[in-house]
């Protein structure tokens, strides 16, 4: 996932940041990209930081799933930044996910509250999107509200107007975003109706591993899925601990936990 996302991150890098959601998220244009690796005491990364043509910093966050500790996450990166940069961070999670938001737009627990936005891009409509003279627009009509074979179809006329280097560069973040809704198999059928697109998908050096790692993250978010309903029939409604480590957990424990749960009947033998 951290190679899709980077790639995504970096459609706001092309052709400025004029675009409906660009300037919606990041609260005007973009001026410049910030640093987001943090010490490695923390070992983590934040998608990405930019400060705008007013000077905010806005934290951003793409989000293609429901993640239970999504919240604190946010609040652990606004700590951060604020430490780091000595100003207020304005915080938005990006939506690009295929399956319903569930996620609330704030972490609150004994007192603390820590509020954040959400932009949710199934919120938008695709004939919006595709209006916009802006490629990071159009690709993110994908995912908004429309029938994906027509969107998907009007985003391809759109790159045919675009030089070779700008296709390719724009149909691998095309791919990375089709492997995120699990649409690659319809991106490639609709390549066809466009034979002067001669990128092939699946002989194409930098988008093949591209298709390959959405198929694997695909393959391991039903994974996750099932074993957490299977984790739900046999002992009920899961503790927090439990969904936390379930939605952490590499496609090794997860195959792991499947088959302990065959023969034990305590949950912490089975994710322990």
């Amino acid at each position: 996932m951290a190679k899709t996302k980077d790639i995504l991150c970096k459609v706001w890098l092309r052709r400025g940041s004029d675009g409906i959601l660009s300037q919606r998220i990041c609260g005007g244009r973009i001026a410049d990209h910030l640093p987001t690796e943090q010490p490695q005491i923390s070992n983590r990364q934040a998608d990405m930081l930019v400060r705008n043509e007013w000077g905010e910093l806005h934290h951003v966050e793409f989000q293609s799933f429901n993640e239970l500790e999504f919240p604190f996450r946010m609040l652990d990166y606004w700590v951060y930044f604020r430490r780091e940069y000595g100003r207020r961070i304005r915080q938005c999670m990006f939506y690009i996910g295929s399956e319903m938001l569930r996620m609330p737009a704030f972490f609150e627990e004994d007192g603390t509250r820590h509020p954040f936005e959400i932009v949710n891009l199934q919120d938008y409509e695709a004939t919006e999107l595709l209006a916009s003279e802006d490629w990071g627009d159009n690709l993110w009509a994908l995912g908004a509200k429309g029938e994906r074979p027509v969107v998907l179809r009007e985003i391809l006329a759109k790159l045919v107007a675009m030089s070779p280097e700008e296709q390719e560069s724009a149909l691998t973040e095309l791919t990375a975003f089709s492997g995120i809704l699990k649409v690659d198999e319809l991106l490639s059928q609709k390549l066809k109706e466009f034979p002067m697109l001669t990128v092939d998908l699946k002989e194409n050096a930098v988008i093949r591993p591209l298709i390959e790692e959405g198929r694997q993250e695909g393959r391991q978010e039903g994974r996750r899925e099932l074993l957490l309903d299977q984790l739900n029939e046999k002992f009920g409604a899961l503790p927090a601990w439990a969904s936390t480590r379930v939605h952490a957990a590499s496609s090794e424990q997860l195959e792991l936990w499947a088959r302990r749960l065959l023969h034990v009947n305590v949950i912490e033998d089975v994710l322990g």
